[in-house]
This record gives structure tokens, C-alpha cells and sequence, in this order.
């Protein structure tokens, strides 16, 4: 009788996990475009290279980085078309995420500012010196360590609904699973993606909310790349690291001269803007807020217009304007 249920019990799992790997496929095969890689010292980075449409503007790159759950992909959809009138648009998927690939430990990699130094690393060997970051939630605490660590060598950075300062609980239920030894491995290779790939579109919504995004969104920017095992184990030791080295980033915030925009929505439910960008005023008070009213996480597709104008802002050298400054109703514009 063990025998007999052993036998099942592998016979299951061996069919769960065949589903999930024909979805992986299959979301591998839908992906709009595979871009280029390059080489750092601690990951093997794969980017979206938009090229200006002014040759004369070529010189200036944005480099754009995306947030947890999330890939170049969807960078690319939402900014790249807009931003490349201005410049060059690098969309990068941050070391472990998306198709880009480790070297190390995903521990070892979980610290913003290291992600961020992998990331310059590419960008120095790609030849631009005109630099403008924009980070869109965790891309924008990645977006702040990349300003605190070379703000130097930036025209400046523009962080989108970012998370700043250290919250109050723990990790998510599934963040903590995926990372158990064994356990964890057994579900993201055999129920992560057949459950995940139910979740996504209602996912999106919610976190939109009270904006919306459209239904062809999930393909369009190809979030199913994070139902992919590899890809959110590593998520989620990032996610779970994070609050700590939000921690330590936070001591330093008044120690360094870059020119900041930071934008979020007051109906963000995902990362609150009061607890951190315009927390963060009190901190730094060279920089630029644009508080949205009536919009949620997803701005960085629903406010194209607006990000894309801050980043258009710091590339040509203009001041930010100091303080937070409201749009009263940005959502009906």
C-alpha cells in the first residue's frame, strides 16, 4: 500500500509539473522580442534598446527599471515609445529577473543599491555618460540607490510609486513558500504556474485600481515571465530582504546632491505615497513631488505622460521645483 501511494503521489506531481512547464513554454514562445545582453561582474543583464528619434538626442539614455513582479517588458510598453522622442531608452530586467541571469546568490543581490551598480556597470559599457534613471515601485527603490551610489554621473532620477522607508509586517504568505528548502521548489516548479497564470489579469486590476489598465496588458507586457520558478524565487528573496536594506538606504537620504522627481497616486494601495515620497520631502528637500490624485500603482502605464515630462525635465537640465505639488484629479486627464 505505500508502495501504491508513493507511486501515486509521484505520478501526480509528475503530471502537475509537465502542465506548468508547457505554460512556461508557452509563455516564453508569446514573448514580444528578445533584446540584447551584456555582461557585469556579478549577472548576465538582458535589455530592450529603444533608439532615439532625433538623432541628435541619441547621446542621452534613460534607463528604465522595472518593479517586483515585473520585467523590461512591461517598462518597455509603458515608456519607451514616449521617452525615445527624448533620448535613448534602455530597459533593463534587473539581475535574476525577467530573462537577465545571476552569478551569485539571489541574497547576495538583494540589496538595491547592488542591483543598481550592476546596471550602471552596463550602461558605462554601452558608451552613454547622459544618464536620467526612472524606477517604477521596487525599480524606484532600485532608481533611489542608483542616485545615492552614482548621482554623480546622473542628470538625475525619476522615482515612480517607490517604496522608501521600512513597513510595518512581514513577507507574503507565497514569498515565504517559494524560499522554503524542497517545499518551496516542489510548488514553483510544479502548481506556481498553472495557479499564477489564473491570478494575473485580476492581479492587475487590482493593483490598477481605481484606474484600469487593458485586458491585453498581461500579454502586451509578458507578466506571465514571473510565474517562471527561477524568476520568482528570486523575486522573492528580494521582496523579502527589502525592508531591511530600506532601512539602511534611509540613513543616508540627506547625504547626497541628485536631482529627485518623485511621483505617485494617493489611492495606491500597493506602496502608500504619504509613508514614503512625501515622507521622503522631510529628508531630502532639494527634490520634486507630484502627488496624483484619484490614481492607483499602475501610473506608470495610466501617467505615461506625466513621468515621461519629469524625465524630460532632468534631462535637459532643468531645476526640479522643490515640494510637493498636486494634480488635483490626474486620472481625468
Amino acid at each position: 500500500m505505500l508502495i501504491v501511494t508513493s507511486l501515486l503521489i509521484a505520478s501526480l506531481f509528475l503530471l502537475s509539473w509537465a502542465h506548468d512547464a508547457r505554460l512556461r513554454r508557452r509563455i516564453k514562445a508569446a514573448l514580444p522580442r528578445v533584446g540584447g545582453f551584456i555582461e557585469t561582474p556579478n549577472a548576465h543583464l538582458h535589455y530592450l534598446l529603444t533608439p532615439a528619434t532625433d538623432a541628435g538626442k541619441a547621446d542621452t539614455a534613460f534607463v528604465v527599471i522595472h518593479g517586483s513582479s515585473s520585467s523590461s517588458y512591461d517598462m518597455d510598453l509603458a515608456w519607451a515609445e514616449k521617452l525615445s522622442q527624448h533620448g535613448t531608452v534602455l530597459c533593463f530586467d534587473r539581475p535574476g529577473i525577467g530573462l537577465s541571469r545571476l552569478k551569485t546568490s539571489a541574497k547576495a543581490m538583494s540589496h538595491p543599491g547592488l542591483q543598481a551598480d550592476e546596471m550602471h556597470h552596463a550602461v558605462k559599457q554601452l558608451g552613454y555618460q547622459h544618464i536620467v534613471v526612472l524606477g517604477h515601485s521596487w525599480g524606484g527603490s532600485v532608481a533611489m540607490a542608483y542616485a545615492q551610489r552614482h548621482g554623480a554621473e546622473l542628470a538625475g532620477s525619476v522615482i515612480v510609486a517607490a517604496p522608501l522607508y521600512p513597513w510595518e509586517g512581514g513577507s507574503s504568505w507565497y514569498n515565504k513558500l517559494v524560499t522554503l528548502p524542497v517545499i518551496g521548489w516542489l510548488f514553483a516548479h510544479s502548481v506556481l504556474t498553472k495557479y499564477g497564470h489564473l491570478q494575473l489579469l485580476s492581479g492587475v486590476q487590482a493593483t490598477a485600481h481605481p484606474e484600469s489598465v487593458p485586458d491585453s496588458y498581461v500579454e502586451a507586457a509578458a507578466i506571465g515571465l514571473i510565474l517562471m520558478p527561477r524568476q520568482f524565487i528570486t523575486n522573492a528573496v528580494y521582496s523579502i530582504h527589502l525592508k531591511a536594506h530600506l532601512a539602511e538606504m534611509q540613513k543616508h537620504y540627506q547625504h547626497f546632491d541628485t536631482p529627485l522627481i518623485l511621483i505617485g497616486g494617493d489611492r495606491d494601495q500597493t506602496v502608500f505615497t504619504k509613508r514614503n515620497s512625501n515622507r521622503f520631502q522631510d529628508d531630502y528637500q532639494q527634490s520634486e513631488m507630484i502627488y496624483l490624485r484619484n490614481v492607483g500603482h499602475m501610473l506608470h502605464h495610466t501617467q505615461a505622460d506625466i513621468i515621461v515630462d519629469a524625465a524630460r525635465r532632468l534631462a535637459q537640465g532643468e531645476p526640479v521645483r522643490q515640494g510637493i505639488h498636486e494634480v488635483a484629479d490626474a486620472a481625468a486627464q
